[in-house]
């Protein structure tokens, strides 16, 4: 973590913008990602941490860690609490969710709360699973500015793990006829990039610095995906109605992936199946015969070959429910099932932390400073 001092050092803030960071169970990576925040060169007015739910205490550890830091703080026990206040003064905004409300409805409480309650023209839609450049929030939000029609801007996702290494470049394209979205820019090296701003068809939900006129135009984020596609689904609708998406390749934050929900997980192929297939009807109807066929291949054929059949039966489930029209969380992929995952992995003891970043934003600072 960085020191008190460093935490209290004042900055120029973006009066302009509200970052939103959103918790489950995942104390140490919040505090991780909300001390980069602090530490930018150019900070947000309000730091925003919602907690879905969670049953870590996160929500009270946060707390303890702002006093301990001497820092300012608000805390809500409520969205209609946090959305009938007045304007808060203090940098670090705490607004307890009630429940687990999904990647879309634990955003849309930070959303509505800023455009509610703050006056900002731009939200930071951060996962907690990130650390951000020092210079991350200054960079994207001169591409956003540069152009009015611009609703989202992205960051250059590198890897925790491989602090040089491009998960995407914003996002990337969308192949209608399957809905098969790339992630631009995967597994290069970051100095083979380049500096200009690239339009993309849609953006990892990683990092999004939106436009709040573009969400007043075409709503918040779709809450009955509950987990996965639900920010490609804004970025199509953005789309469609106008505007544009970018990704700003000197924006840099590294992403280390799936801490809520592990890859290859009965879980994670439950909702990328049957939310990916939401996504084809909603928007490339005319595509569904075929993306189903694909995608149902796709996810089917491997694990019958590696007989992983607990994550062969989640697909299925996915298959069913999707044609049996199932959205949110279901009985048996919701809320409990979540829980469960986490307690299990408590009793076997967390994931060890990747070595690579001892310290938040442990890179070369020549890197960073550019």
């Amino acid at each position: 973590m960085l020191s008190e001092r460093s935490l209290r050092v004042r900055k120029p803030v973006a009066t302009g913008v509200v970052a939103l960071v959103l918790n489950w169970n995942g104390f140490e990576d919040t505090v991780e990602c909300v001390e980069s925040i602090l530490r930018s060169d150019l900070a947000p007015a309000h730091i925003v941490v919602l907690d879905n739910g969670s049953i870590d205490g996160s929500m009270q550890r946060m707390r303890d860690w702002a006093v301990a830091q001497s820092l300012e703080y608000a805390s809500y026990p409520s969205p209609t609490a946090a959305n009938i206040s007045d304007r808060p003064s203090a940098q670090l905004v705490f607004i307890d969710c009630g429940s687990n409300r999904g990647y879309a409805g634990g955003n849309n409480v930070g959303i509505r709360y800023a455009m509610e309650c703050t006056g900002a023209e731009f939200v930071w839609i951060l996962n907690n699973d990130v650390v951000v450049d020092h210079r991350a929030l200054e960079r994207a939000l001169n591409v956003a500015e540069a152009d009015p029609s611009i609703a989202i801007v992205g960051a250059k996702l590198l890897r925790y793990d491989e602090p040089e290494t491009i998960q995407a470049l914003g996002g990337g394209y969308i192949v209608p006829v399957l809905c098969h979205d790339t992630q631009l820019g995967s597994g290069k090296q970051s100095h083979t990039s380049g500096d200009t701003p690239i339009e993309v068809d849609h953006l990892i939900g990683a990092s999004m610095l939106v436009r709040l006129a573009a969400v007043r135009d075409v709503g918040t984020i779709d809450e009955t995906y509950f987990l996965y596609r639900e920010e490609t689904d804004w970025c199509i609708r953005m789309v469609r109605s106008g505007w544009k998406l970018f990704c700003c390749p000197t924006s840099l934050v590294w992403h280390k992936q799936a801490r809520s929900i592990g890859f290859k997980s009965p879980l994670h192929d439950y909702y990328a199946v049957r939310n990916v297939l939401h996504l084809v009807r909603k928007f490339y109807p005319a595509a569904l015969p075929t993306a189903f066929a694909y995608f149902a291949c796709r996810s089917i054929l491997p694990k019958l070959a590696r007989f992983e059949f607990e994550r062969l039966y989640a697909v299925c489930v996915a298959l069913r429910d999707f044609m049996m029209g199932g959205t949110g969380q279901p009985a048996e992929y919701g809320e409990s099932a979540l829980v469960r995952e986490y307690v299990n992995e408590l009793d076997g003891g967390p994931p060890p932390r990747p070595s690579v970043m001892p310290s938040t934003l442990g890179i070369r600072r020549s890197q960073l400073s550019s």
